[in-house]
């Protein structure tokens, strides 16, 4: 049993990372936080690093502030290195919400992040889905979509939403 939590790196804390804890240490299970490095956003990082041999990519801060080297020469950026950088999101923000964190799965995944975050919860078998979101007006749903709602209408399993105002 696994209970898989979402989140997307620009709230530390994280309540949705606390009550992932939460509810995996009343089950008795596994907790897995992930972030998904959105593909647009990873190609960006294999564009400026691909445009010239040993050309310095700054990657920001979060994507793996704690690991990252802010100009790392590179000749490639790949999948591993966009995995391992969100890897490093997720790990700042369990770092930055759980007094211990020793018992959290950190992972880091890369494409299209509803879609990584339904696939991940379907490899782990989760027993739940913990994900983050933000209430706002209706004319803020229409213009700009909302990938929460998209994963609780998607999602074949329990979705706990945590949702925070906008």
């Amino acid at each position: 049993m696994t209970i898989l939590t979402a989140v997307d790196g620009e709230t530390t804390p994280s309540e949705a990372v606390e009550r992932g804890a939460e509810l995996a240490a009343a089950l008795g299970v596994e907790h897995v936080v992930l972030h998904v490095m959105p593909q647009d956003v990873f190609e960006e990082f294999r564009s400026a690093a691909g445009g010239s041999s040993g050309r310095a990519v700054t990657t920001p801060a979060s994507y793996g502030g704690g690991d990252a080297r802010p100009h790392q020469e590179v000749d490639e950026y790949t999948i591993e290195d966009g995995e391992r950088h969100a890897t490093g999101v997720a790990r700042d923000v369990v770092r930055g919400t759980l007094d211990d964190p020793t018992d959290t799965v950190l992972m880091g995944r890369v494409g299209g992040p509803v879609e990584e975050i339904l696939a991940e919860a379907d490899r782990r078998e989760a027993d739940y889905l913990v994900i983050g979101g933000r209430k706002r007006s209706p004319t803020g749903k229409a213009l700009f979509g909302s990938k929460t709602q998209s994963i609780l209408l998607s999602a074949d399993r329990p979705v706990v939403a945590v949702m925070a105002d906008e």
